[in-house]
């Protein structure tokens, strides 16, 4: 995907940290997909229900490009074809046909590879025909000059090679001599050379082992990731491509400190992030291209340009407004230095699952920084995961970001049957709350469930019970969102149904929790209770007013002695009247406060 970096900015929120950021470009990620098109590419498959390896390859491309477009549109891609009879490509090198030249992934690069996936095997004979003679170390020279002659800015380079051939140049020892040279130059300008081995009998120490382990140092990380077990399945070819053309973005590399003097250097990576449907774009009603426009803020009084330095902050103590620049909040926003600091260490079995503020981070070695990192890392990895200890950290990933304090939770690697990674080797950096973050819940009149109606839901919960993924349950919003623009990008009538996953299988949770359920219905609820039924509707109240009080009897109330108590003023206008008619008072236009004189000026209060 394209390469970004952080910018922290001056209105950045620091709480924001599990969303990503903030982030600016700084390069595109470019993938050339090398796909074999020789005719053992054509063979059938020996896997029911499963197609050539070849059209395993281009529907695994076109699905990757279908995906880049929603989550990576601005990578660049290419699609070269090796082992053609026909030729394509700037260096008029033979058996080699570039079908797709770099560029963002489009409407018309997925049309195209759906008429090569539609295509049968007499026109494709027809169109660019079969070979077995096309030179590797060509095949990666032709990669290589398309990198070369994009004009884009470039974070990563890839070149991901379909086959299922093990052994191109067998008995030509100068031709695979030439490949390894041409495998190593790639690595020396940062370019990535993956292959994805297709086919059942594929032994990928005959030619390509020597491709893609170049360095005895990552021989053994590199043996397990890369050179898994050949596939068969379009699944399995699909998850690896996902997992190989996906590069992650780093949050930030930092060293990490173990003690004085003690450093390494690891990369922080995002492990979770939200996703959102893409904000609305202004274009041109002409030309249909996006509108870009720039705010300028001028000086009201004499029109001068703003720029930043030209602001300052306040904030108002004593009467006085306290300036500060912007540069001068930033050194007051930096307590430390950005890193990883070791606190100590605690039992893993001390982190508990509601300590989670925010989503966590992800932490691997980085070499490229500080020579000797990946050892060091592996060695503290080891021990974490052998004494089930998790060191307690200071971490500050980036600059300007907030200080926090975070378990690293050792992961071991974990690879498939096949060989292939499912998780690599590293820390989980969890952040931890702080005092404030808990809260002490009084709940009052609780009933307790007796001991058999916990065991009971023990029971219902221990069979619905299942390994969660995220991959397993996508967004059903988002799904319906991108089948409408897919199917109006690419003039289709109608768009592909919508799963939700996200809906409960009663049924199947029928099946799985079978009896369980009724009996803890029977032990919870009354017998009279039917879960089928509508809720009861609470009796409605009475609309009726309530009864007036009785109004007090003006000749029951002793007016004199609450004239002396000073109280008269709370009686009502009625009984001050009534009083006052008795001793031929006028009453006639005078308000409340006026009678109360009059009373108080009768008893002689």
């Amino acid at each position: 995907m394209a390469e970004f970096e952080y910018d922290a900015g001056e209105e950045k929120n620091e709480d924001d940290d599990e969303e990503g950021g903030s982030w600016f470009f700084g390069g595109r990620t470019a993938s050339i997909f090398l796909i074999d098109a020789s005719e053992d590419m054509f063979q059938a498959s020996s896997e029911a229900n499963e197609d050539p390896s070849f059209m395993r390859a281009v529907k695994c491309i076109h699905s990757t490009l279908r995906n880049k477009v929603i989550t990576s549109d601005q990578d660049m891609v290419s699609v070269v074809l090796f082992n053609t009879r026909e030729m394509k490509n700037a260096t008029d090198f033979s058996h080699i046909y570039v079908l797709q030249e770099l560029d963002r992934p489009g409407a018309e690069k997925i049309l195209e590879l759906e008429e090569l996936m539609n295509m049968s095997v007499k026109n494709f004979d027809k169109k660019f025909g079969n070979s077995n003679n096309a030179n590797i170390h060509d095949a990666l020279r032709v990669c290589q000059g398309i990198f070369t002659k994009c004009s884009s800015k470039l974070a990563g380079q890839s070149i991901l090679l379909f086959t299922c051939r093990d052994d191109p140049h067998h008995g030509d020892n100068q031709k695979q001599r030439q490949a390894v040279q041409k495998a190593k130059d790639l690595r020396e300008v940062s370019i990535s050379l993956e292959v994805l081995h297709m086919g059942e009998n594929f032994d990928v120490k005959k030619f390509y082992k020597d491709l893609i382990v170049l360095d005895d140092d990552e021989r053994e990380s590199q043996e397990q990731i890369t050179l898994a077990n050949p596939t068969s399945r379009f699944e399995e070819l699909m998850e690896r491509v996902t997992r190989l053309d996906h590069k992650q973005r780093t949050t930030g590399r930092v060293t990490f400190s173990l003690a004085p003097g003690v450093e390494m250097s690891v990369a922080v990576y995002t492990a979770v992030r939200k996703m959102y449907k893409p904000y609305k774009v202004k274009l041109r009603k002409v030309t249909n291209e996006e509108v870009r426009y720039m705010r300028k803020e001028y000086l009201e009084e004499t029109g001068e340009l703003l720029v930043p330095s030209d602001y300052v902050k306040y904030q108002e103590y004593g009467g006085k407004k306290i300036k500060f620049t912007l540069d001068e909040l930033r050194s007051l926003k930096s307590v430390y230095q950005p890193g990883i600091v070791l606190l100590g260490f605690k039992p893993i079995e001390y982190i508990k699952p509601y300590f989670h503020v925010k989503p966590a981070n992800f932490i691997y070695a980085d070499e490229k920084s500080v020579q000797g990192s990946n050892k060091m890392f592996a060695a503290l990895l080891d021990r974490c995961l052998e004494r089930k200890v998790a060191p307690i950290v200071r971490l500050i990933a980036r600059k300007n970001s907030s200080v926090s304090w975070a378990a690293l939770i050792p992961q071991s690697e974990e690879v498939d049957e096949n060989n292939s990674q499912i998780s690599p080797p590293g820390f989980h950096a969890c952040h931890l709350p702080f005092a404030d973050d808990f809260r002490n819940i009084q709940m009052e009149n609780m009933t307790r469930a007796t001991t058999d109606q916990v065991d009971a839901a023990k029971a219902v919960i221990k069979k619905l019970r299942f390994k969660y993924s995220p991959l397993s349950f996508p967004n059903p919003d988002l799904e319906t969102h991108w089948n409408n623009i897919e199917a109006l990008a690419l003039n289709r009538d109608s768009r592909e149904p919508v799963e939700d996953f996200t809906a409960p299988d009663y049924e199947q949770m029928a099946k799985q929790v079978g009896h369980r359920i009724d009996n803890l219905r029977d032990m919870v609820y009354p017998p009279s209770y039917d879960p089928a039924q509508p809720p009861k509707k609470r009796p409605a109240t009475s609309s009726a007013p309530a009864p007036k009080k009785a109004k007090p009897d003006p000749k029951s109330i002793n007016v004199e002695e609450m004239a002396k108590a000073g109280t008269v003023n709370k009686l009502t206008m009625d009984v001050l009247k009534a009083w006052l008619q008795e001793r031929g008072i006028k009453i006639s236009g005078k308000k409340k406060d006026q009678l109360v004189q009059d009373v108080m000026d009768e008893v002689g209060a």
